[in-house]
């Protein structure tokens, strides 16, 4: 979970009420305190040793169909691109046989050498920390949420993002948490730190809101931590604490309660549809790092512990974010252990190793994300878990403070080809799918960048920080010029020295 202020019952008293409150106010105040009085150790990136392990990646379906949607079916990733030479090709005939221009996959080539690698502006700046940076479908409407409990809607059809639309939220007692566009982007969907689910109409008011109420529970604290819109628009799930995914239906206002651990206690931090044509699909990432996938027509069956149809071990700690590829097979995950996992969920974990991984999360687990230094045996793992079924790993961002996303590029525009993420040092982190290193830092922000999310057609990142700004990422030439610079040097610096150099450098080094 992120920012839990604490599990506390409400009861009908007013004093006791009075001091929940205080108690609230008082752990809020501590927390911003922490974070104001913490020396920004963390501006520089993790270093990581070590090369990204391709092996089982890249005998991966998933592997080979990026390849072909980037344009790189026929070519090394190495190769160096010629405009004067696509162009004959294009003008001959040749790029791509049968048609008079260029190919889909020729097209995406081209596109992602111009991905965001800079600030551009800074759309706006608000009074408080930015939660929720999210287009819908279309790139239409860019909906922003932060702790002001107001939310804002944007244009982003043409990229001028002026202001359509600002609603006061319902019942935001610490900050919105999360929202989600309906799939015809006519309403969105919110959650904070409530029992509900509050739905209102894009270009309505705070008068328009619903809100639906879970029932059933017993009468403790709530927090939606995550939700999602169904692929058909009238189901939204939410993770929530105390080992909850809360499915709800719209029309009728019933919910229903997945329980993701028998014993209650381990919040469930994000979750996500499999597949956006696919309503029965879908997974959790819990706070003590399992994946579970979970099929709504058989999984309310019990109501001890709700049967998973698969379940993912690999992280040491916490899953903070899910994002599905849309091809009902392979998911990312973002996690607390400064990682991010690709899984294929036709290789899922044995759960005979279920009792191995609990001990090895003891081991590497005793620390708070929000407080302090990320321990270095995260960024530089001996081996990987025991059970660990995921098919690749990609590090170098770092994860502190609040529950991060992490996503895949669009498709349409990128073929997949790279994953982007907020980080703590202030930074979006893009990195090559296909390689497993870095492409781009994009640097900007002053603090951890929460939520950030690619617009659907156009080569931009809007990203949303705890700086209070909302920031506009997209391609500079001189910054991509310096990038490839200090990539060819970097290349050079892993290079092995010559016996003359080392000489050289021994002997022109001070003691």
């Amino acid at each position: 979970m992120g920012n839990q202020v604490g599990l506390i019952s409400d009861d009908d008293d007013s004093s006791d009420n009075s001091e929940i409150n205080n108690y609230i106010n008082f752990t809020v105040n501590a927390m911003e305190l922490e974070m104001r009085n913490t020396c920004y150790h963390t501006s520089q990136l993790p270093k990581i040793r070590g090369e990204p392990n391709l092996h089982k990646f890249q005998g991966s379906d998933m592997y080979k169909e990026i390849r072909a949607l980037s344009g790189f079916a026929s070519k090394p990733l190495n190769d160096r691109w010629n405009l004067l030479h696509a162009l004959q090709q294009r003008e001959n005939g040749l790029a791509a046989p049968g048609t008079a221009s260029f190919s889909q996959n020729q097209q995406r080539y081209i596109s992602n050498l111009y991905i965001p690698n800079k600030k551009s502006t800074r759309l706006m700046s608000l009074d408080s920390k930015v939660f929720v940076t999210k287009f819908d479908k279309r790139g239409d409407k860019l909906l922003v949420a932060c702790q002001d409990g107001f939310v804002r809607i944007y244009d982003g059809a043409k990229g001028t993002y002026h202001l359509l639309n600002r609603i006061r939220a319902r019942d935001v007692e610490w900050s919105i948490i999360d929202a989600d566009f309906s799939p015809n982007g006519q309403h969105f969907a919110y959650s904070t730190w409530s029992r509900s689910f509050f739905i209102m109409p894009v270009s309505g008011t705070e008068d328009d809101c619903q809100w639906i109420d879970v029932h059933g529970l017993p009468n403790l604290r709530l927090a939606i931590f995550s939700l999602r819109y169904s692929p058909t628009g009238d189901t939204i799930i939410g993770g929530s604490n105390n080992s909850m995914v809360i499915v709800t239906d719209i029309q009728t206002r019933a919910t229903q309660i997945l329980r993701t651990h028998r014993m209650p206690g381990t919040d469930v931090n994000s979750v996500s549809y499999l597949h956006n044509k696919n309503p029965n699909v879908i997974i959790a990432g819990c706070d003590d790092g399992l994946i579970k996938v979970f099929d709504l027509r058989t999984s309310f069956r019990s109501r001890e512990l709700s049967k998973a149809v698969v379940s993912l071990i690999g992280h040491y700690d916490g899953v903070t974010y899910l994002d599905s590829r849309n091809d009902g097979y392979y998911v990312l995950s973002n996690s607390k252990d400064q990682s991010i996992k690709l899984w294929d969920l036709r290789q899922p974990s044995s759960t005979r190793n279920r009792s191995r991984t609990r001990q090895d999360r003891l081991d590497l687990s005793s620390w708070d994300y929000r407080w302090n230094r990320v321990p270095q045996s995260f960024y530089d793992p001996r081996k990987a878990m025991e059970g660990d079924s995921s098919i690749m790993t990609y590090r170098g961002h770092r994860v502190t403070k609040t529950l991060l996303r992490a996503k895949f590029s669009p498709l349409e525009q990128t073929g997949q080809r790279f994953i982007y993420t907020g980080c703590s040092t202030g930074r979006i982190i893009i990195y090559d799918v296909l390689t497993g290193r870095i492409k781009e830092a994009i640097e900007g922000h002053r603090n951890v960048v929460r939520d950030l999310d690619w617009h659907p057609v156009r080569s931009e990142i809007v990203s949303g920080s705890w700086d209070s700004h909302v920031h506009l990422n997209n391609f500079n030439r001189n910054n991509a010029n310096r990038s490839e610079k200090r990539q060819q040097s970097s290349d050079q610096d892993k290079k092995p020295l010559r016996r003359s150099r080392r000489l050289a450098d021994r002997v022109g080094t001070p003691d």
